[in-house]
């Protein structure tokens, strides 16, 4: 099913946002996601900064393998994470779902508002950047 046609689902925000409608592309192309939780102080306020950081740094990482946007709801309450799709190397596109809806976002680091990656980022330091959201909630 085509994501940005989905009836379980209702777009909003600007349709002109380039990490949503890459997102939706990857699901309509048929693209295995992985959802990749970020740790950071924003996403576990009560663990010390130095935990997040060897947790960041970690080989082995839990994900959450998205086939169609409705896996979306399936990941923490929360908590923001990054979305690599299958064959990618490094992504810039972010999501976490908080209250049903999905947030498409990109991640800034809050000490240079420079852009931050999955493979180029200290997400364990960064925060998460509002100026860019969408949302998309179950209909």
């Amino acid at each position: 099913m085509i994501a940005s046609q989905n009836p379980n689902v209702q777009w909003n925000g600007p349709a002109d946002n380039e990490m949503m409608r890459r997102m939706q592309k990857w699901l309509d192309d048929g693209r295995t996601l992985a959802w990749l939780p970020i740790f950071s102080c924003e996403n576990f306020p009560e663990v010390p900064r130095e935990i997040l950081y060897y947790a960041n740094q970690a080989h082995l990482r839990h994900v959450w393998l998205i086939k169609q946007i409705e896996d979306f709801f399936e990941i923490p309450d929360g908590i923001t994470g990054w979305v690599l799709p299958s064959g990618d190397v490094d992504t810039d596109v972010v999501v976490g779902l908080w209250e049903d809806t999905l947030h498409v976002c990109k991640v800034v680091d809050s000490r240079t508002g420079e852009p931050q990656t999955l493979q180029t980022g200290n997400t364990w330091e960064a925060e998460s950047s509002a100026a860019d959201q969408n949302r998309a909630s179950k209909a």
